[in-house]
């Protein structure tokens, strides 16, 4: 007697849900997977700020303007024009704290990926509890937004910068360089939280609106 309760329970909610067993299965695995690359995300991020603080050198990621050697290609097919966008260079003797501004980038960047993966998590556990706009989800989305924001912004101010630092050091002089620019910046984070924040708003509604249907049941 004391094991039905818990079965009808499952069953309620399953029925609430309104999902088969492999929508619900799929709901999981999605979860799984989100949760996983989010977690290989912070992870990489580790990685990377470790090869910065590498006692033999900082393994950077640098934009560069230069062109692909003539004989690079030594098949049939020739290379009419190239260039490399960008270096992994291995460098010695910068200053600690142009690594500190270049690992506080990546680390920033790992959490708006990290938190994207959570919302993501949080969405398919809510619609596997039939509840996909509850309040917890508005605000849910709503910090993620927030967080994708100031994070984005902040993962670019504190990139660019670092990255500014290193190659004036690595060139006293500007014009003699192939890394004339420190960063192209990707803002793209930003532009999703601006639509997290307009997709929140409909999470509000959808929760009112949830809200009243089930006043009236």
């Amino acid at each position: 007697m004391a094991s039905r309760p818990p079965q009808r329970t499952t069953r309620l909610s399953s029925a609430r849900s309104g999902l088969r067993g492999s929508e619900r299965f799929s709901l999981w695995l999605l979860a799984a997977v989100a949760a996983t690359i989010g977690a290989l995300s912070i992870v990489g991020a580790a990685t990377s700020i470790v090869g910065l603080f590498d006692a033999r050198g900082a393994s950077v990621p640098l934009f560069t303007d230069a062109p692909v050697p003539d004989d690079a290609a030594t098949g049939s097919a020739t290379i009419v024009s190239g260039a490399f966008t960008e270096a992994q260079v291995v460098i010695a003797g910068l200053e600690p704290w142009s690594l500190v501004l270049l690992a506080g980038g990546i680390a920033v960047g790992a959490l708006i990926f990290a938190a994207l993966a959570a919302l993501f998590v949080a969405l398919c556990v809510a619609v596997l509890r039939g509840k996909p706009f509850g309040r917890s989800m508005t605000w849910i989305v709503a910090t993620v937004s927030v967080t994708l924001i100031v994070g984005g912004l902040t993962s670019f101010a504190l990139t660019g910068i670092g990255q500014f630092w290193i190659v004036d050091q690595l060139n006293a002089s500007p014009g003699d360089t192939i890394f004339p620019t420190a960063t192209a910046g990707d803002l793209t984070p930003v532009f999703i939280g601006i639509g997290l924040a307009a997709i929140g708003a409909a999470f509000e509604i959808g929760a009112r609106l949830q809200r009243d249907t089930e006043g009236l049941v």
